[in-house]
């Protein structure tokens, strides 16, 4: 009885870890509300769209970018940019970094600050190019989401989620 005890807590160990290891892209669903995925963008591509977005090379394990869109409609996609850095502390520093940089350069496109809280996660907003833009981290986790203001609310309850 224990050694079986022992092979099922093993083997809910193993699930456990391979559950965290599996790639950025199982966290794109095929449709948000009305919004449809276009594009999935994954490994080197991904990560390349992100340091072209940065105008740099940032450190990140896996990038992935999903595009989201209603069929029929005009609008501008909705976009979601999520990285894997090598730990909590890492995505925390990166996403403050990065908030500071927009909230500091006045040159930057991105205007109207803010921080809301969605659940216990910290969202800080800027409104930009016509969309609202969602910053924030989870885990060792780092996302961006750009969509139209009224999909914001949308994005974070499919998105940001503890």
């Amino acid at each position: 009885m224990m050694k079986k005890c022992l092979l099922l807590l093993l083997f809910i160990a193993l699930s456990a870890g391979s559950a965290l290891a599996a790639s950025l892209g199982d966290l794109m669903p095929e449709r948000v509300g009305d919004m449809h995925r276009i594009q999935l963008v994954t490994g080197d591509a991904a990560q390349e769209e992100v340091d072209k977005l940065h105008g740099k090379s940032l450190p990140a394990e896996e990038s992935v970018v999903a595009r989201y869109a209603v069929p029929g409609e005009k609008i501008r996609p909705a976009e979601v940019w999520v990285s894997r850095v090598s730990s909590e502390k890492e995505a925390r520093r990166q996403t403050g970094q990065m908030v500071h940089m927009m909230y500091e350069n006045p040159r930057s496109p991105f205007k109207n600050p803010s921080r809301m809280d969605h659940g216990t996660t910290a969202v800080y907003r800027f409104e930009g190019m016509g969309q609202g833009h969602l910053i924030w981290f989870s885990g060792d986790l780092v996302y961006w989401i750009s969509v139209a203001p009224e999909g914001e609310q949308l994005m974070l309850d499919t998105f940001c989620k503890k």
